[in-house]
């Protein structure tokens, strides 16, 4: 009988470890793993990159950075400004080939920049795949 139940419990355990990971757990597990490895990390003098976090239910991707010294000042953040970002951060998700299974699946993605001396969001750029399809 104890041969039996060890048997199955083997069984069970290795059909357990085979269950296929969906996509949204894989980038969930990816961003977790690259956060660990690569953050912080500074972009630029004024800009780091603290993490990369993906939520499940929204199916969305963020990125979330803080801005510090001439970057870190509410009255910069303009509409041009906003505009300006929003172009660019768009160009890089049409362009990035790492992303393409992100974009394929339809995932959306955020960018939040943080003030370091208040912690408050000074930008948040969202796109959908309506955005960059």
């Amino acid at each position: 009988m104890n041969r039996f139940l060890l048997i199955l419990s083997l069984l069970l355990f290795i059909l357990a470890g085979c269950r296929k990971q969906s996509l949204e757990e894989r980038i969930y597990q990816e961003t977790c793993q690259f956060t660990l490895k690569n953050c912080p990390k500074d972009i630029d003098k004024c800009t780091t990159l603290d993490s990369c976090t993906f939520s499940i239910p929204k199916r969305t991707y963020y990125y979330n950075y803080t801005v510090r010294d001439e970057l870190d000042v509410d009255s910069l953040y303009t509409q041009g400004l906003y505009n300006l970002f929003r172009e660019q951060l768009l160009s890089d998700i049409k362009n990035s080939i790492q992303l393409k299974s992100c974009k394929d699946a339809g995932i959306s993605f955020c960018y939040r920049y943080y003030s370091t001396r208040s912690g408050k969001v000074l930008m948040l750029q969202k796109f959908t795949p309506k955005d960059y399809k």
